[in-house]
């Protein structure tokens, strides 16, 4: 080891080392100014910022982003600014989650049945079922939204995304989906994506039916667009109208407002004419969040009315319940009158020919009527009728052989 080297400083006197050395009334001399110090130069700034307030003009701050002063919130994800969704407080549930899609990291899942794509969708398609009513019922030959195998969930309720987009999983649930889903199934979600792993809304329908027509009419909307009424306190949104507004012909309008890039949009349109009733003055008020440039809270599975009404001043006014098993009755019974419609339009003459020759409208109904059939639109979607899960179906044994050599292990 090195010596230390030692140094001496060179003809010093017992009573010059006593004169440099600090006794605890030096540091308490010193502390003392280095404190005055500071006290002295923050009375010299504050001063100094007082006098320029009052010398400088009265100023507003700039609007931000070019919103005219509106006030919203931003937070990050992924290193990203983004805008939180804005939310107020409404009394009563004036609408509806009628379109779904979530995503959430493949950790989330409690896969616990081997390593293999088949076992993890099983998986999959058993949460679901705790949380929806229903699985996972067959796989697509082909992928969507940009994931590698695609799965359809229920009677085609909805769907399951896996594989090629960072580990992570999609459900998206359409509206027949979410009106077919077990009671409670939004609390639920909301619990799953809170415990998961990145889960989030990616994109959330809110809807509201007006049977009646009662609140507005596609003509009503255009005027509150030009009445700034969908001025959420910046410029006013794109607008779009689509359907013959100045020859109606029973077909359905519908007003566009806002764009979908911008992750927040809206829509208003004649649902009873496009389900084929054309004197329906049943009018549906749709807002869409989509997770560009925005984060949409979880939240919005247990209030959506708090999101729907802050969407735009027009839609704070709403007050009647928003009821989705009679938006479902309201549509089947559409469904059934189209029907009627298009029997008699179309089989009317055929079924009268079959009669005067069979002279019994019962036999005519026994030759023609095909058991157990229904169509698509009549049926009432239901947990309850939508089909059989491949997680309930008989499953082969997977070999450990295979488990063990998939992470590289040793068998004891």
């Amino acid at each position: 080891m090195a010596s230390i080297k030692r140094k001496f400083v060179p003809m010093a006197d017992a009573h010059v080392i006593a004169r440099a050395t600090l006794v605890q009334s030096d540091f308490d001399a010193i502390n003392a100014e280095v404190q005055k110090g500071l006290r002295e130069a923050a009375e010299r700034v504050a001063a100094a910022a007082q006098a320029t307030a009052l010398a400088a003009p009265a100023q507003t701050l700039p609007p931000l982003c070019n919103t005219g002063g509106k006030k919203f919130q931003l937070v990050t994800e992924g290193g990203k600014l983004l805008l939180l969704t804005e939310r107020t407080h409404s009394e009563n549930e004036v609408c509806f989650i009628d379109w779904l899609h979530i995503t959430c990291h493949e950790a989330s899942f409690d896969h616990t049945n081997g390593v293999s794509d088949e076992h993890f969708i099983m998986d999959v398609s058993r949460t679901c079922e705790s949380i929806f009513g229903f699985g996972i019922t067959a796989k697509r030959d082909r992928g969507m939204h940009f994931y590698n195998t695609s799965y359809v969930l229920g009677d085609k309720y909805g769907h399951v995304c896996y594989g090629g987009q960072r580990n992570t999983v999609l459900i998206q649930l359409t509206g027949t989906g979410c009106a077919a889903a077990k009671h409670g199934w939004e609390r639920r979600l909301y619990e799953f994506l809170q415990a998961s792993v990145t889960g989030k809304i990616t994109r959330i329908d809110l809807a509201h039916d007006d049977y009646e027509g009662k609140f507005h009419t596609p003509e009503s909307l255009e005027k509150a667009y030009d009445d700034g009424h969908f001025n959420a306190g910046g410029r006013n949104p794109d607008v779009e109208m689509r359907g013959n507004w100045k020859n109606p012909n029973g077909k359905g309008r519908t007003l566009y407002v806002g764009t979908r890039g911008n992750g927040k949009s809206f829509r208003g349109y004649e649902k009873g004419k496009q389900l084929g009733c054309p004197t329906s003055p049943w009018m549906r008020y749709e807002v869409e969040f989509l997770a560009k440039s925005r984060v949409v809270p979880l939240e919005c599975l247990i209030r959506p009315q708090d999101y729907f009404a802050a969407a735009y001043p027009l839609l704070s006014t709403f007050s009647d319940r928003a009821e989705r098993i009679l938006t479902t009755q309201k549509t089947v019974q559409a469904y059934y009158e189209r029907t009627k419609k298009w029997l008699k339009h179309q089989c009317g003459a055929a079924l009268n020919l079959m009669f005067q020759i069979e002279g019994d409208a019962k036999k005519v109904l026994d030759l023609v009527m095909r058991e157990g059939k229904l169509p698509e639109g009549i049926k009432v979607p239901s947990y309850l009728t939508a089909g059989e899960f491949l997680h309930n179906l008989e499953k082969t044994v997977y070999p450990m052989a295979a488990y063990y050599e998939s992470f590289d292990l040793e068998r004891e």
